[in-house]
This record gives C-alpha cells, structure tokens and sequence, in this order.
C-alpha cells in the first residue's frame, strides 16, 4: 500500500492515493493537510499549495502517511529535494562544527589554475577573492558580501568554473537588476575568454519562449528580477533541467522581510537550483530584518536551522540588547566579506560643502520653513484623530518625500505623482507658495543645490575631469541637462531603455550606450544618473574620479553602492576619488544624516567591518523607507530636528 507524490507545473504537491482514498479521513494526515490549500480533491488525488518552499511541507505530509502505516514513493525530482534538504542541513552543522570560518576556508586546497580560465592576467584570484571562493567550495552556498568593487563576480565565475569541472554543476544563471548585464558579459569575456556561451534571457514573452533552445546550450544565463518573477514557471522548469548554480546579483532586492514578488520568485527558483550564491556589498540597507530572505534563498530546505522561521528570526532580533552581534555569531560562517581596508586602495576625499545662507534663494528657504512648519501642524492634528497605521504611513511618506524635494528644489512640488499617497491622504497645503515654486519649475530660479551642481561640474570639465551627477528626481536630470547642454551630457534615468538589444536600431539611444560613450568620449564629460538607472554594478573608476551628490534619502543601499561606481579594484595607480556633497541646512537634512549613520553603523556591526559611516543616501525603489516601523523612526527623527531648529531660534 503506498502513496505517489509529485510537484505538478505549477509548483504543487499532487498526492495519487491509488487504492487508499480512506487516507484522507484519518489522523494524522487528515489533521495535517488542513495547513494548507487544497486545491483539487478526488477520492484519489489531492492537490495541495504548499508555498514557495517545497521541501518541509513535503517532509511534513510524509511522516504523517507512514505514521498510518503507508508507503511514500516520490517523483524524481521530490527525491532530490528530500536529498538535498538532508545535505544542507549536513552542511549547516559541518560548518558550525569548525571554531572559525578562515579554518573553514583553510580546509579547501585550490587547483593552481582555475579550470576555464583563460586569461592568465585573471587566472590567479587575489588574496581576498581565494579567501572567498575557498568558504563558497566548502559551504556549497555562500553569501558574498564583501564591499563593492572587490571583485564578487570573478569569485562567482571561479566557483562554478571549479564546479563545472567536477561535473557539479553545468550552468550559471544570475538573476540581476538589468545593469548588471554588461558587468557580467565584461567579466565572463575577461576571465572566460570572448567565445564563452551567454544569453540574456530577455525580450518579449514569444521572444523569451524562443530562447528556450539557446538556455540548454548556454552555460551563462542573464536575467533581470522582474522578468524572472514574469518567467519563474518556466525558469524553474529549465533550472530543474540542468545541475544549476543560481546567483542573486545586488540580493538586497530581495530585502522586503514581508514578502512581495521578488522573494515569492527567488524562493520558488532556489528550491529549482543545485548551487546558490548572492553577492551584494549591501545586504541590510534598512535593517537586520533584510537579511532573512538572502539566507532562506541560499538555504531553502534548512533554514530553520540555520536562524529560524519568520517568526523565530524577529525573536531573535527583538530579544536581544545587540542583535547585530548576536546574529554575527550564529551566520558569520555562511558570508563572506572583504573589507574596504582590504582593497590596499588611495582613501577617497569626501567634501561636504555647506551651501551659506546668502547663496540659498530666499524663496527656497521660505518654502522650506513655511513646509516644516506645515507639516508638523498636520503631524498634530492627523495623530489625534486616526490610528490607522497604513494611512498613517502614506501620510509620512508624502511628507517626508515633499521636504526631500524641497530642500533640493522647490520647482519639483510642481510635478505630482498621484501615486505617492491616497487620496485621503492629500497634498500639504501650498497654494500660496505656487507662484516661487513654478518659478523654479520653469528655471527661471535655480535652487542652491543645482545652481552649486552646475557651477562645480563645470569647474572640474575645465581641469580636464569627467563628472558623475547623481540626483534622486528625474525633473532634476531634465534640468541639469539644459543647464549644462553645451557639454552634451549623458543620461541614465528610467524613462531610457537600459540595454541593446541584438535587433535594436543601433542609433538608438540606451543606458549602455551612454555609459560606453561616457567610458570613451573625450567630449561627453557630464554623466547625470538617477541612483535606480546604475547605482549598481556599472564601473567607472578608470575614467571618473569626481561623484557630485545632488540628492539624499532616508534608505543607504545605493549610496554605499554609487560611491564605488568610481572607487574600486583597477583604479589608476596615484588616483584620488573624491565625493562632492552639498548640503542645506535644515531639518530633512539633518535627519536624514542621522538616520543614516545609525542604518549603517547597524550593517557594519553585523559585518564586523570597521568601515567610515557616511551619510546622503538614495536606493533604488523608494525615496523613503518601506518598513512601516522604520517610516516611523524617520518621521520621528524629523520631528525631532524641525522641534530642535524651533528651540535653537527661541534660545538665540
């Protein structure tokens, strides 16, 4: 007497109960199959919804069926979840078995050549990338978290270059933001060779259906997060195909500890994959709570072993007095991290330039008080008379997000976006400010910050400089570019399709053009970049040493990302990088300078990495955080420096 089970399409548990349709009336299994959805019931088959994550309910439907004396048969493909969940769950505690991971490391003996390596300048790693790959070799799954610009891709390409080797696995595919494709082309070609097979999984939907032949016979597969999460069935069925080690690129986009699509598709894909890594220099841009779904992605069948449901993981931050350090202690063997002190490069110059108070347009330091005051007057009122949280949370938003605008320029409250807040939620009131605020709107007042930002930019084209600008608000960019029209900017921003593609036009205009022509053209010195376009993985350092800092927000991931776009392994021997940030003074600013540190000094403590805390923050979804807890930290932080701006003036 036995049960068949197998995942159908679509990610079910299909159980064929044959001769034993009287199964579905006795305990335990009876009890244990209301946990989840059933789908389809027939006296002889039952589909269930499990979740993303196969493994444990399998496990968990299993023990009751042979608790009443049956047999379990699985498919082939549950055999080596089942096989798998058993041999990370090995791995776990071999690695928690040895005192420290640099011993971890040291048990791994590298070939003396990376197999398919073949370019001899690239064929031995640095000292810190070996210290990498060795921990990946001897976990199986690693998260590489070391500082941009040190390298993570080569690490990546060499552990599966070791695997493919051993038969272990036979393809890469890295899941990505879409500036990551060129990198990763750029460093397969570098360490691979020019002739190595790559796809970029991308296109329309009949498009990316005709790729399917090309995926079996390519050893490297491209794709962006939001095509995965489109394609995850038909991903999931080709990575189940092939002995697949999956890398989540820039894995903070997989921070969301709520859930969201993103997640629901890496879960889905890791449970299809043999091997995983996640590279990011980033991984808790908000919080520890980032850090969940990065190690439930690498470990999907033992990560309750690891740190712990979803609700055991918030125990385990909540209940202690330093959870950075106490969740160090239990996952530091599982990540791999170099330093920025690591890298043996020049330190950068960070110049905060304090805009004086005769430079700032009076009708710009008007509309800054007149909003604080506003804003904290509605603060009052809407306190007392809701309690509900998610209306309480668009409310903060909007207005953290029209301070942030103003204190850059004021001509940006001219350019609603209805999609910021409820209707019920409304605008601040500023019908009496309209009149300045279209005056900068139309240009015909510049704000301190762009004024500053074009008067520098062009400073530094006559030394001879090129320039990366970076400003969070695309009417920013729009601006900057007619301001500075006679030096032919180049632009990066959402609104220009990020790369080419093999049947594009190819005149036509695209994010990676532009960076190439950056890279390459002597007369295009000015680069403005919307952090979202390519804060992360595009390289700029052997051209641009000089990074002017517009805008800043309350989230610090692509900060830290966009300060190593030109600051990384390669720079040009006696090259010093500097970073130009102007800075108002005024409320949002100071907050979000505190919040800032605080966010960062939490992932550093985490890491245990002794880097500089820096400040003026932009990320690649949002201006401000998602994290209905951490929108109210901001929010108080902000009303605590509109409060002490008001004590100071009564003191004076």
């Amino acid at each position: 007497m036995s049960v068949y089970i197998e995942e159908n399409a679509e990610g079910q548990l299909a159980l064929h109960l044959g001769e034993e349709p009287d199964v579905l009336g006795k305990s335990p299994f009876a009890d244990r199959i209301l946990a989840f959805r059933t789908v389809h019931s027939t006296p002889t088959l039952v589909v269930l919804d499990v979740g993303d994550e196969v493994a444990s309910p399998l496990e968990f439907l299993t023990s009751a069926l042979e608790s009443s004396g049956l047999r379990v048969r699985l498919s082939e493909n549950l055999q080596r979840m089942i096989s798998e969940q058993r041999l990370e769950r090995e791995q776990i505690e071999m690695a928690r078995a040895v005192p420290t991971k640099d011993e971890l490391a040291a048990t791994i003996e590298l070939p003396a050549e990376i197999p398919g390596f073949q370019n001899p300048d690239v064929a031995n790693l640095l000292p810190h990338q070996a210290r990498g790959l060795r921990l990946a070799l001897a976990l199986g799954n690693l998260a590489e978290y070391s500082v941009q610009g040190s390298g993570k891709t080569a690490i990546a390409l060499a552990a599966f270059s070791i695997w493919k080797a051993r038969g272990e696995v036979d393809k890469i595919v890295v899941v990505g933001p879409v500036s990551s494709h060129k990198p990763w082309e750029d460093e397969i070609h570098r360490c691979i060779g020019q002739n190595a097979s790559i796809l970029r999984w991308s296109g329309s939907v009949s498009q990316r259906t005709r790729l399917v032949p090309l995926f079996n016979s390519s050893a490297f597969v491209l794709c962006t997060y939001d095509t995965a999460v489109r394609d995850q069935q038909m991903l999931g069925r080709l990575l189940r195909s092939f002995k697949t080690l999956l890398v989540l690129d820039e894995a903070h986009y997989i921070k969301n500890f709520a859930g969201g699509a993103r997640v629901a598709m890496a879960s889905k894909l890791a449970s299809s994959s043999t091997k995983r890594m996640v590279l990011t220099g980033t991984p808790t841009p908000h919080s520890l709570f980032d850090l969940w779904n990065q190690l439930k992605f690498l470990w999907p069948s033992a990560t309750d072993r690891l740190i712990g449901n979803r609700v055991a993981y918030q125990d385990l931050l909540n209940q202690t007095s330093q959870p950075a350090k106490h969740l160090r202690e239990r996952v530091g063997m599982f990540y791999h991290r170099t330093r920025q002190d690591e890298l043996n490069l020049p330190t950068p110059l960070t110049h905060f330039v304090d805009i004086d108070a005769d430079q700032i347009p009076e009708e710009q330091s008007k509309i800054v008080k007149l909003l604080e005051i506003r804003v904290m007057s509605e603060a009052r009122a809407i306190l007392t008379k809701t309690s509900d949280r998610e209306l309480l949370g668009q409310w903060r938003k909007a207005r953290i997000i029209r301070l942030l605008q103003v204190a850059s320029n004021p001509g940006l409250l001219a350019a609603k976006r209805d999609d910021w807040w409820s209707t019920e939620v409304g605008d601040v009131e500023m019908s009496d400010l309209l009149p300045d605020i279209r005056r900068f709107h139309d240009g015909e007042l510049l704000s301190a910050k762009i004024r500053w930002t074009a008067e520098k930019a062009r400073s530094l084209v006559r030394k001879g400089e090129k320039v990366l600008i970076w400003t969070w608000w695309v009417e920013n960019i729009r601006l900057l570019d007619r301001l500075l029209s006679d030096l032919k900017p180049l632009l990066l921003f959402g609104e220009i399709k990020p790369y080419q593609e093999d049947w594009d036009d190819p005149h036509e205009v695209s994010r990676e053009r532009n960076i190439s022509d950056f890279r390459a053209n002597v007369d295009r010195p000015i680069l403005i970049a919307n952090p979202s376009a390519c804060a992360e993985s595009i390289s700029l350092h052997r051209e641009c040493h000089n990074a002017i800092y517009v805008d800043r927000t309350y989230n610090c991931g692509q900060f830290l990302q966009s300060l190593n776009r030109i600051h990384r392994v390669g720079l040009p021997e006696g090259v010093i990088t500097n970073y130009w940030i102007p800075i108002l003074d005024c409320a949002i600013e100071r907050s979000v300078d505190t919040r800032l540190r605080e966010r960062q000094q939490t992932m550093y403590d985490f890491l245990d990495d002794n880097a500089p805390v820096f400040s003026f923050i932009a990320e690649e979804e949002s201006s401000v955080a998602e994290d209905d807890t951490e929108l109210e930290k901001d929010f108080a932080s902000l009303a605590a420096e509109v409060a002490k701006r008001g004590d100071d003036k009564t003191d004076k």
